[in-house]
């Protein structure tokens, strides 16, 4: 899904320098979801993308409990997870990081924006 979407959402997040809030937002929800998100402090957003696929897809194939728990925490609609028609679990964890980031993306986005 390395699509027009995705170049546009990369470009949202390196053109307000929010890359730091954004990782650090993702390790939160991903921390009272119960599972590691890690990530170097000066990541690229680029770079974001491929790391959430492989966090999620890892969550997706062996802790699916922690998986439901950190979707849960980004708060991610019921109607946009059952936009997902695919059964493979490489497809649906792109779909998802991508729902996931942008979804982070958006609280951090705001949260800056009325400051």
């Amino acid at each position: 899904m390395k699509g027009d979407a995705e170049i546009a959402l990369v470009k949202e997040i390196e053109s307000h320098n929010l890359i730091e809030n954004l990782t650090q937002q993702i390790q939160k929800d991903a921390d009272l979801a119960g599972a590691v998100f890690s990530s170097e402090k000066d990541i690229q957003a680029k770079q974001l993308i491929p790391k959430m696929y492989n966090f999620i897809l890892e969550l997706i194939t062996s802790d699916f409990g922690t998986y439901l728990n950190f979707l849960y925490r980004v708060d991610l609609s019921e109607k946009a997870l059952l936009s997902i028609t695919d059964t493979e679990p490489n497809v649906i964890a792109k779909q998802v990081a991508f729902m996931v980031l942008k979804r982070e993306w958006q609280k951090v986005w705001f949260r800056n924006k009325i400051r």
